[in-house]
């Protein structure tokens, strides 16, 4: 179990780097001085303010959450505490580790990088932006199959070079793809340990992401990563569904059964069709998550 005040120390090591390579400096709250962390305590919120030439930076932890907030020098008009955000992550004390606190600094520096540095601005493609989970939870977006993947690999740094090579190489996150060929592994693996934290990180994931998805994506937690490795799995099935929410165990059971029974379905999920570019097409629901035309 982490520390509060350790996990964002750790969190201001990893950026620091690149915080003082883009002009930017903490800003000590009244009454804090080094060596103490520069954290102003409101309520039950935990912030980090950095300044500099080229703009603010603003880091929060409230209930498990880490939001990172910024705003370039132009943006004068946009009060500190409702600055843009540009990533919300899960920050688990409970569960979190060094290594989970690595990836939140991956992520933050390249925010930086978009963000404030000219040479990205220049750079051409950018990472698509995951859906936040206040916009799924409030109906503005729903999730899709990319904030799935990249919310995957905070689970699961190692898959993170997976992810970004997937999105150079189709120039969108081509799921099927990343889930089939690197990510169920992992799920199986998961589910097969049975270690009570890795299993509550994995669904909390999957369950939240599936309540609040588009169809497409519901149908890529439903059929490609549990209903396809379940159904060569078995036995692991009693496993998994005592995770399973309210909203999606009926739908998984009844895909992995059919899958079970059904080897050319599971032929088609194991060897997916070359990419294409995406073309609209209207299928009934339960035909379209089993991939039938």
């Amino acid at each position: 179990m982490l520390e509060l005040n350790y996990a964002l120390g750790q969190i201001m090591k990893g950026i620091d780097s690149k915080i003082t390579e883009l002009g930017f400096r903490p800003e000590y709250p009244n009454g804090v001085f080094p060596p103490e962390l520069p954290i102003e305590v409101d309520g039950d919120k935990s912030i980090i303010m950095y300044r500099g030439e080229k703009g603010r930076i603003r880091i929060v932890h409230e209930s498990e959450k880490l939001s990172l907030f910024c705003a370039k020098a132009d943006e004068e008009d946009c009060p500190d505490d409702d600055m843009p955000r540009l990533s919300l992550s899960l920050l688990d004390l409970e569960t979190f580790n060094d290594k989970d606190l690595k990836y939140i600094c991956g992520e933050y520096n390249e925010a930086f990088d978009k963000k404030f540095s000219q040479k990205a601005a220049h750079s051409g493609k950018k990472m698509p932006t995951p859906v936040s989970r206040s916009q799924a939870k409030s109906g503005a977006l729903a999730y899709d199959a990319n904030t799935l993947g990249s919310r995957f690999t905070t689970i699961y740094p190692e898959l993170r070079d997976e992810y970004k090579n997937n999105l150079e190489l189709y120039g969108e996150f081509l799921a099927e793809d990343f889930f089939v060929n690197h990510g169920n592994k992992y799920v199986i693996d998961t589910i097969r340990e049975n270690d009570k934290i890795k299993m509550r990180k994995l669904f909390n994931l999957l369950n939240d992401i599936y309540e609040d998805g588009t169809n497409d994506t519901q149908s890529l937690v439903a059929v490609t990563i549990l209903g396809s490795t379940l159904s060569e799995n078995p036995d692991l099935f009693d496993i998994a569904k005592e995770h399973f929410s309210e909203t999606m165990a009926e739908p998984v059971t009844e895909i992995t059964q059919y899958l079970s029974k059904s080897k050319s379905a599971r032929m088609r999920l194991a060897n997916p069709p070359l990419y294409k570019p995406k073309k609209e097409k209207k299928k009934g629901m339960f035909s379209s998550m089993l991939g039938m035309q």
